[in-house]
């Protein structure tokens, strides 16, 4: 009886089993095989190298060295603890920072995870050697992005750093993985898709614990294309040493195309090294002075003053004020910087002199809503375009603007403030380069860029629209006021006589308040009958506009002539 119910037990038993094999394998037999198929599939992806960035005469600024990372296999490590032990000691760091690491990094057990990348050659040989006794451990060649000018190009070129979450979640439609290199700032940030190139990667098949079996294709990574700067590397490292470690900002400018021939913001930081210290300075490294910071234009303003008054007809070339030192406006005086006073005053002297005097009598003569009229001209209060991120507008001041915001009305005295640059106006150093360009080249607006090629396609062709309203006549009259501020014995300038090249400029100093020493401005374009280049230099607390920021200003012009004094197209 026993025997009997063991045979049917068993019976019953190898039908079941039967009958869900046959299930398994023939009525669900090719889902599953499909479903093994696509758990076996691992893809694995290689980072493209990517493009270089070039100077416009094709010198090297930005390129990839020859570098080392440390990789694990996880499922090839016999003692994972020892290994980070070992690791440790040959690489000269903590454990814990491997380990940190490795579960940082780790996606599976057949993908290569990074411990540490920038590691140096020796470190790299000795790791070799000891492959015996660490498996799973090796090192990959990597390309490194070196910045070879180091602090003086990062504003312009930026820098790369692993890909943020939400930078990740934006971007992967277009391509982008987890831990992939993008740029974060300056053209390496604008023109990332371009120069980070096509990834390329692996398919491999993996056992059902996870491991490799074997390389079913690879795809090798294209390269990223090149992209060639319209500055000249000589002249930026020129300017950026003069700097000196000194706040401020300049930019050389071709006034006839835009081309930025060098655009410095100082001090600035170095992308070859860790971001961390420059993060922490109380100097603000990483801001772009030249197009991100906003200030009082003073004197140099006085330009826009000038054209306004002269197209609107509120005064002639031969229209004269007396400077007695100061001027009586309502209730309140408002100085000149010369307290003795200019005497009688025509327009061509007061840029010159840049008689504070006689611009009230003209800004008031001409009316706030002419002025800002004539500044939006030129293109103050809003950006200018330029490839780079983080460009501010600036700001223009208005009756209405006042009226809403500071619930005051307009008065005479802000009139007067407005047309010598002080007030509420704000400008960057980028919006009065472009401002000294239209008046270099006659009267058009030029739009700034700093991208010459980009790959084998030439971005230089940009349309250049004519500033509306301005004469020549105008323009002229201006232009023999800057050439008298550096030629006139009493000019403000006249300390930047240069043996080298005509200069035509105009210097501006602007208050910053009790006890703290003035911005200081330098701004123009030389020589003054051809202009080939045009300028501003701003330094913060530098004092007068007329002494360090025009010896910048004058050295770097000199630097750059006697570099092109054979160059027939200069």
């Amino acid at each position: 009886m026993r025997t009997k119910i063991l045979q049917i037990f068993f019976t019953i038993f190898f039908v079941l089993v039967s009958a869900c094999l046959y299930y398994l394998q023939i009525i669900k037999g090719s889902f599953y095989s499909d479903l093994s198929s696509r758990n076996s599939i691992r893809l694995l992806n290689i980072s493209a190298p990517r493009g270089n960035i070039y100077d416009r005469y094709g010198k090297l600024v930005v390129g990839n060295t020859l570098s080392f990372g440390v990789f694990i296999v996880p499922q090839e490590v016999d003692d994972i603890d020892a290994e980070m032990e070992n690791l440790s000691e040959i690489l000269g760091v903590s454990k814990s920072l491997l380990e940190r690491n490795y579960k940082r990094n780790r996606t599976a057990s057949f993908a290569p995870c990074e411990l540490m990348r920038g590691v140096s050659k020796k470190a790299a040989i000795l790791i070799e050697e000891s492959r015996l006794e660490m498996p799973g451990v090796f090192v990959k060649e990597m390309p490194f992005r070196n910045y070879y000018y180091k602090e003086v190009f990062s504003h312009a070129v930026g820098y790369v750093g692993e890909i943020d979450q939400l930078e990740l979640e934006l971007l992967k439609p277009y391509g982008y993985n987890i831990r992939d290199l993008i740029g974060k700032d300056g053209v390496e940030r604008f023109c990332d898709r371009i120069l980070r190139g096509k990834n390329g990667g692996m398919q491999i098949q993996v056992d059902n614990r996870g491991r490799q079996v074997k390389v079913m294709s690879y795809r090798k990574p294209t390269s990223g294309r090149d992209v060639y700067l319209t500055i000249d590397a000589g002249l930026q490292k020129e300017v950026y040493s003069l700097f000196n470690g000194r706040k401020g900002a300049a930019i050389f400018m071709d006034p006839h195309n835009g081309e930025i021939l060098s655009l410095t913001s100082s001090p600035s930081y170095d992308p070859n090294e860790s971001l961390l210290k420059a993060m922490r300075s109380g100097d603000s490294p990483f801001l772009n002075r030249a197009i991100m910071g906003v200030y009082p234009p003073g004197s140099i303003f006085k330009l826009v003053t000038s054209i306004a008054a002269l197209e609107s007809k509120s005064v002639r070339a031969d229209t004269g004020f007396v400077c007695t030192g100061k001027i009586k406006i309502g209730k309140d005086e408002l100085n000149c910087w010369n307290k003795d006073g200019h005497g009688y005053v025509d327009l061509e002297k007061a840029i010159a002199w840049s008689c504070n005097v006689y611009f009230c009598h003209a800004g008031l003569l001409t009316g706030a809503d002419k002025i800002s009229e004539y500044a939006s001209l030129f293109g103050f209060g809003k950006k200018t375009g330029i490839e780079l991120f983080g460009e501010s507008n600036g700001f223009i001041p208005t009756k209405e603007w006042k009226k809403s915001e500071k619930k005051e009305i307009w008065y005479p005295g802000d009139t007067a403030n407005f047309s010598i640059g002080q007030g509420y106006l704000l400008v960057t150093t980028l919006q009065i380069t472009r401002m000294i360009a239209s008046i270099a080249n006659g009267g058009a607006l030029v739009k700034p860029h700093i991208l010459k090629r980009v790959g084998d396609i030439d971005t230089g062709n940009f349309k250049i629209e004519p500033i509306l309203k301005v004469t020549k006549e105008s323009i002229d009259m201006v232009r023999r006021g800057m050439r008298k501020v550096i030629e006139d014995p009493d000019g403000t300038g006249n300390s930047s006589v240069s043996e080298i090249v005509s200069i035509s400029a105009k210097t501006g100093t602007v208050q910053v308040g009790p006890g703290i020493t003035p911005h200081g401005w330098f701004v123009g374009f030389a020589p003054s009958e051809n202009p080939k280049i045009c300028f501003a230099v701003f330094l913060e607390n530098g004092g007068s506009g007329g002494d360090a920021p025009a010896e910048i200003a004058k050295l770097a012009l000199e630097y750059w002539f006697e570099k092109h004094k054979n160059d027939k197209k200069i």
